[in-house]
């Protein structure tokens, strides 16, 4: 490529399409600015956090950019967000100068702005893996594009303002490179492989190792040359690492040692109160002591028993049901919104486990999983598509084994579920009938009928604001 700008033009055979899916993604957007838009235009800011976390509710996805934005500091995760803080400052800048000007937080506006872009390309670059790289026709390409954008939390994703959809945007675009080099027999370079890393990394850690599976499918044995492994995969990491450990140590330690200063100050000043009290009054706050430590255990158990009280293994869960989060959430949640507890968050009033109201649910859950695995059968001889399986099983491996965010395992869907239309493609080109094509189309149009009407009857629905 002459210009790595070239490859965000839209061909002439997509502006049709292109067009028809901004429009989508552009309204959804703005029936959710809407929707929240009395929480966050009011003159006068704060307290932000509260607003944010009592008022915001979309399934399990934090509001942390819309506080980054609003009140700039290292809100995420560093070890598993390196970056993602440091990539939303240049839009806290623009807020702050446009909220001194207007006297009005414009966080939703321009936090919707990378949420468009990212969504509009994911789809682009889908649609063109199954146009370029597995070669499929136009109608079929276009097909298996709008059948992964029906999935319930690929939809929801066109307007969460979290990093899933621009986790999803780097490893679609990363898998269509890896896609096109494979299929014209190009290397992976090894600047391709750490620019992608750090920036897809730097995101979401877990993601930055499926650009190292890309180098690896792409590039096969070339992959283990003592060069290539030095700048494209030690060099970059040992450079994330190094980003990850400062920042923690600039941004994140002070704010710690500053919060365990004001914790020790507060029990001070509770254990002076409590000895103060009649013993009415400290019946009444021991009641309430016991009320909040219940709670605190109702949710730490919804979270699962870890592997490891410290470090990465925190994360784990060794307690939630494997199976039953395979059907009810992963190929659940995933595919087909649950009408009870819709969009409620799992640490907050939902159950780790919702039922659907009719059979007829499991059984398109059933055939779409049916799809996806007679695809994988008809392109088994498809380096790309082990590609993308490989990834797949990565995720399956943190999330069903070691239980990494097991008990929303749905919101992460946007890393993984692109793995579905593309094996159903192998399918698609493999049996050329009509019958599978309507189908598909007849399961595409249910899933958006479905899971459209659940989430703009949401987006219509107002909310009570308290501030």
């Amino acid at each position: 490529m002459k210009s790595p700008l070239k490859i965000f033009r839209i061909k002439p055979e997509e502006r049709i399409q292109a067009a028809v899916a901004l429009i989508i993604i552009v309204v959804l957007n703005a029936l959710f600015i809407w929707r929240l838009h009395d929480l966050f235009m009011q003159p006068g800011f704060g307290p932000y956090w509260k607003t944010f976390e009592h008022e915001y509710h979309l399934s399990g996805y934090d509001p942390l950019t819309y506080l980054g934005v609003t009140d700039w500091d290292v809100v995420y995760q560093v070890y598993r967000h390196p970056l993602l803080a440091f990539m939303i400052w240049p839009l806290y800048q623009l807020n702050d100068w446009l909220s001194s000007l207007l006297g009005i937080n414009c966080v939703q506006y321009l936090v919707a702005l990378p949420v468009i872009f990212c969504s509009l390309y994911s789809y682009i670059f889908l649609y063109r893996i199954h146009r370029e790289v597995i070669e499929l026709g136009r109608w079929d390409a276009t097909l298996l594009t709008a059948y992964y954008f029906s999935f319930a939390y690929i939809l929801l994703s066109l307007i969460v303002p979290d990093h899933f959809t621009i986790s999803m945007f780097l490893l679609l675009i990363t898998l269509y490179i890896s896609g096109v080099c494979i299929k014209k027999g190009r290397e992976f370079k090894w600047w391709q492989s750490a620019l992608f890393f750090y920036i897809t990394a730097g995101i979401t850690l877990s993601n930055g190792i499926k650009v190292f599976l890309s180098g690896f499918f792409v590039n096969l044995r070339d992959f283990f040359r003592p060069k290539y492994l030095l700048l494209a995969v030690i060099l970059p990491a040992a450079l994330l690492w190094g980003t990850a450990t400062w920042e923690y140590n600039q941004f994140v330690i002070p704010k710690e040692k500053i919060r365990a200063e004001q914790k020790a100050q507060m029990a001070k000043q509770q254990a002076e109160r409590v000895a103060m009290m009649t013993p009415d009054e400290k019946r009444r706050f021991e009641a309430k002591k016991a009320q909040r430590e219940a709670r605190l255990r109702r949710q730490a158990e919804k979270s699962g028993t870890p592997m490891e009280d410290h470090g990465f293994l925190k994360w784990t869960d060794i307690t939630t049901s494997r199976w039953q989060s395979a059907y009810e959430n992963l190929f659940g949640e995933s595919l087909q919104f649950h009408e009870e507890f819709f969009l409620e968050d799992t640490l907050v009033h939902r159950p780790v486990f919702v039922d659907y109201r009719w059979t007829h649910s499991y059984i398109i859950e059933g055939v779409l999983l049916l799809l996806f695995a007679i695809g994988i059968w008809c392109g088994r001889k498809s380096r790309f598509l082990w590609l993308c399986l490989s990834c797949f099983v990565f995720d399956m491996f943190i999330h069903l084994i070691l239980g990494f965010g097991i008990n929303e395992v749905f919101i992460m869907a946007p890393h993984f579920m692109f793995v579905l239309p593309i094996a159903t493609a192998y399918l698609l080109k493999t049996v050329q009938t009509r019958w599978l094509r309507v189908g598909i189309l007849l399961l595409t149009l249910y899933l958006f009928i479905y899971n459209g009407y659940l989430l703009t009857t949401f987006l219509l629905s107002p909310i009570h604001v308290v501030l």
